[in-house]
């Protein structure tokens, strides 16, 4: 083998083994790290999961309303139990009695 090929094989061993361990160092550190990472991800599916359990919640609440907006908008009588049960009117002449709330 001529001094040439031996020299050029040193190199390219030498060159592996310098990637090789500047390899072994970032995922030294890659690992190490990644305890804080994994507990991030984890904080972060959690807070995902507590949002998509608000949007249903809201879209919900968002139903209730539009059907009550739709039921006030079609029948005078919603219009008139909202007037006498959530703004205390009352028709003229009426005498309301407030019953306190059974507990």
């Amino acid at each position: 083998m001529p001094r040439s090929a031996v020299r050029d094989s040193r190199v390219t061993l030498r060159a592996l083994l310098l990637v090789g361990g500047v390899l072994s160092i970032v995922l030294g550190i890659s690992i190490f790290f990644s305890n804080r990472g994994i507990a991030e991800l984890q904080q972060a599916r959690k807070r995902v999961a507590e949002l998509h359990a608000d949007v249903a919640r809201l879209q919900t609440e968002n139903a209730r309303l539009r059907s009550e907006i739709d039921s006030v908008k079609k029948s005078t009588y919603a219009v008139e139990r909202i007037a006498r049960e959530e703004l205390g009117m009352s028709k003229k002449g009426e005498v309301i009695y407030l019953l306190p709330k059974k507990q």
